[in-house]
């Protein structure tokens, strides 16, 4: 072979790895006979029409399934259920591009410096979107300010949106004897920061001891990315899932032991319903969100009620059966087969 030639060689041999193993085993040379044969007919290389209808029919033979009606159901089995895991993992993605909220300590701090008043309480949540959130409260003595409010928050690099300062009647000492109403102050306000959307209310109750209490919500705002990268992670995943089958079932019809493979391929689908149906549950959630409520909040879900141990334990369970697929269907006892063409 002349130096020439070596280069184009070498980029058809890197085009002919869009085509599975065993087809390029099978055919690889006489491909690539006819690819450097067309070449030197031309300019000395493939066109990029040509480029583009090689790598297409190689992604084409990677989705081909023998022609039984097996293949065929546990490809549809396999590309349901890593779709759902795919949309769940771009959901993901899409929420790591997005800003973050405050941190623990930050939201301490802010509420403190709000009120004047240590030891907030916290929680970290999750939206039905799946976005970050965080609630913080804190209660006890102290005064009225709602300046002091107002200061903290624009300190800490807030747009104060709304806000509004109420008079309220309280309750104070409900269902007993002492039963009374008293006079209290409140405040209600929006604010916003860098992507990240807050509401807060705080009420002093002027009974005996000045009470005051305050709460925050702040959650991360719903980006235009959300969506289409679930909804892109959901196709990948099915592609992807289809792929893996195809290539599975052509290897289990020269395996050694089609068997045990055939077994480990029903262990991993069958582990994988559970935590595929928690995924379709949260795409679902996803989907149906209302973005345009201005407030963000959570929902019940149909996988409520399947523990979240159950769930932990099929993941791997089906992941270690997937690989014993993979494995006991790499066991040849003969060359593999053409997958049938179209």
């Amino acid at each position: 072979m002349t130096a020439a030639a070596a280069g184009p060689e070498r980029h058809y041999r890197r085009l002919l790895l869009a085509y599975p193993r065993g087809y390029r085993r099978r055919h690889g040379a006489e491909i690539l006979a006819t690819l450097l044969d067309m070449a030197e007919a031309g300019d000395g290389r493939l066109t990029a029409g040509q480029t583009v209808h090689l790598v297409a029919c190689g992604i084409r033979q990677r989705f081909r399934l023998p022609l039984r009606i097996l293949p065929v159901v546990a490809a549809l089995l396999a590309a349901v259920l890593i779709g759902g895991f795919g949309g769940v993992a771009g959901n993901w993605l899409a929420w790591r591009t997005a800003p973050a909220v405050p941190s623990v300590a930050e939201a301490k701090a802010l509420t403190s410096a709000m009120t004047d008043l240590s030891g907030p309480q916290t929680e970290s949540w999750q939206t039905a979107m799946n976005g970050p959130g965080i609630n913080t409260r804190v209660e006890g003595a102290g005064t009225y300010d709602a300046e002091r409010v107002r200061d903290a928050l624009t300190a800490d690099g807030w747009q104060i949106d709304t806000f509004t300062e109420v008079t309220r009647q309280i309750v104070v000492n409900f269902g007993t004897p002492e039963e009374s109403v008293v006079p209290g102050l409140g405040l209600e306000f929006r604010a916003t920061r860098e992507g990240v959307s807050m509401t807060g209310g705080s009420d002093t109750v002027f009974f005996e001891d000045v009470t005051t209490l305050l709460a925050l919500n702040m959650t991360t705002d719903v980006t235009g990315a959300i969506v289409p990268m679930t909804i892109a992670g959901l196709v990948l995943g099915a592609l992807g899932g289809w792929m893996l089958s195809a290539a599975v079932a052509y290897r289990m019809r020269t395996g050694g032991r089609r068997l045990w493979a055939t077994v480990a391929a029903v262990v991993a689908i069958t582990a994988a319903a559970v935590p595929a149906f928690v995924a379709y549950c949260e795409i679902y959630e996803i989907l149906v969100y209302d973005t345009d409520n201005p407030n963000q909040y959570i929902t019940y879900s149909l996988a409520e009620p399947i523990p979240a141990y159950l769930v932990m334990i099929s993941v791997p369970v089906a992941v270690l059966a997937l690989a014993a697929t993979m494995l006991l269907a790499a066991r040849r006892s003969g060359p593999e087969p053409i997958p049938a063409s179209s």
